[in-house]
């Protein structure tokens, strides 16, 4: 019994708790879409759990830590608590009818937000130069999760639909088919380094094998078949990298391998079909249907911005559903749009146009600090593409304190990687690129930095990447065994002890 007892304190620590709530992140990914699509309502035991655990984190800490801890801390939350105000207060200034919803929902974005940099934060203080084969573990646990749970809910038939209004595509019973995509592509670049372990192969292949089906042929993104496809080829061009800076000799087999399984994955696509593709095809055959009357040719732009900007020329909006810069930006949007002959189903690129006009046309200079509001315009013009949404709609200030910890992790990373390319390994290259694939998805596709489950995916690979600088500084170069039972061994061997001694 005493022995059991210290086996249960052992496991309830800080660091086992951090990784429970990667492993948990699924679940609480899919009490969200059962509350609100079957409860009808945005409250949910997520919305509660998330921000507990590192709340009690924090409060811990910051009880146990010394003096310059708490000052930085409390620093932090006067920080974030200013921008907020400000942030908000700016935000009901701009708000109009046409605003896809109000303060709260704004509150929302920078609370979540606000506490992904605080997971950051206490994430890499709790695993800072410790083993992080945890995390590891709990990364491929979090992935099992994910793509079990889908598989179920397509043959049972209660999945969501990735594309609503042409029931097409496959997303689990989750939010977004984007941010899940993000998900299990990111999760990939931890744990496809242990293709290499004879032992614990047979782990990650499985794995593999199902996300890659399912982004391939069954999401329906192009974030799932491109960016499946490139996490692969980017492993095997890693490969030749390492050997080649390090003189070694090139693992044939496991290039051998990899090469095949490409061409099986473009074979596979081709001879079964991806959602992918129909959904691509069926843009192509709609964007036709939009046609501007006063060009006489295809519209540039979306038909419900099309109509709005009509109303502009005839003088018929509302009055207070769209401010004065806002109507200069949409036409500014409709002149660029024909002018590059833009695509009327690319709304990403429509929304970067129309929020770059906006911060022009306001020419207000607290809102270039501290942002013009992420959801104060209408719901098409939402910028989805994340990087440039802290700029735009956060501000200088929002880019600088939500943005630039991620920014920089990644460029000291590459700095120190170029300064002693001799030195890294594989896993450093892919826990290196994981963290830029995370600002290529953010910027091209969304639903990245502003999801919490993928945020705590991308938090984790800076903390492995850090662990990595800091044991390569110190010469540590060899890599952690990865050891699934290593507590359950050392409990067998203390009872064993235990019961030798009676």
């Amino acid at each position: 019994m005493k022995l059991d007892k210290e086996m249960i304190k052992e496991k309830i620590n800080i660091e086992n708790i951090l990784c429970l709530f990667i492993i948990i992140c699924p679940v609480l990914d899919m009490l969200s879409f059962i509350f609100r699509n079957v409860f009808n309502t945005n409250i949910s035991p997520s919305t509660i759990i998330r921000p507990i655990i590192p709340l009690i984190t924090i409060i811990y800490l910051f009880l146990k830590e010394d003096k310059k801890f708490k000052i930085y801390t409390f620093l932090g939350f006067f920080i974030f608590g200013m921008y907020a105000v400000v942030h908000l207060l700016l935000f009901m200034k701009v708000k109009t009818g046409s605003s896809y919803s109000g303060v709260i929902h704004e509150a929302q974005y920078i609370v979540n937000y606000s506490f992904m940099i605080l997971n950051l934060f206490i994430y890499i203080y709790i695993f800072k130069d410790k083993k992080t084969n945890k995390l590891k573990k709990s990364i491929i646990y979090s992935s099992y999760i994910y793509i079990i749970s889908i598989y179920i809910s397509i043959i049972t038939k209660t999945s969501s639909h990735t594309y609503l209004e042409e029931a097409m595509g496959y997303k689990g019973w989750f939010e977004s088919g984007n941010s899940i995509g993000a998900i299990l592509l990111l999760s990939m670049f931890i744990y496809i380094n242990y293709l290499k372990d004879k032992e614990y192969r047979k782990v990650v292949i499985p794995l593999l094998s199902l996300i890659g089906i399912f982004l391939m042929l069954l999401i329906g993104t192009r974030v799932g078949l491109f960016g499946f496809i490139l996490v692969i080829i980017t492993y095997l061009i890693i490969q030749v990298l390492y050997t080649l800076l390090h003189n070694s000799k090139i693992n044939k087999k496991l290039l051998g391998i990899g090469t095949i399984s490409i061409i099986v994955i473009l074979a596979i696509v081709l001879i079964c079909g991806s959602t992918t593709i129909e959904r691509r095809k069926h843009l192509k055959e709609i964007e036709s249907n939009i046609v501007d009357q006063n060009q006489d040719d295809n519209s540039h732009i979306t038909g419900d911005l099309l109509d709005i900007k009509n109303k502009i020329d005839k003088n018929e909006m509302q009055d207070g559903y769209m401010s004065e810069a806002q109507k200069k930006s949409v036409i500014d949007l409709y002149n660029t749009a024909n002018k590059i002959k833009l695509s009327n189903n690319d709304q990403r690129m429509q929304q970067l146009i129309y929020n770059i006009a906006l911060v022009k046309n306001q020419k207000n200079i607290p809102m270039i600090l501290f942002g013009n509001g992420y959801v104060a315009n209408f719901r098409e013009l939402i910028l989805e593409m994340e990087i440039p949404a802290f700029l735009l709609n956060f501000g200088l200030v929002g880019f600088v304190i939500f943005f630039m910890p991620f920014l920089s992790i990644f460029i000291y990373g590459l700095i120190f990687a170029i300064k002693n390319i001799k030195k890294i390994d594989e896993e450093y290259m892919m826990l290196e690129l994981g963290s830029g694939f995370s600002f290529a998805l953010a910027f091209l596709s969304g639903y990245t930095f502003f999801n919490s489950s993928s945020m705590m995916i991308i938090i984790v690979l800076n903390v492995l990447l850090i662990n990595k600088i800091l044991k390569l500084k110190k010469g540590e170069t060899h890599e952690e065994n990865f050891v699934w039972n290593n507590e359950l061994n050392t409990w067998r061997s203390r009872k064993s002890v235990s019961r030798f001694s009676k």
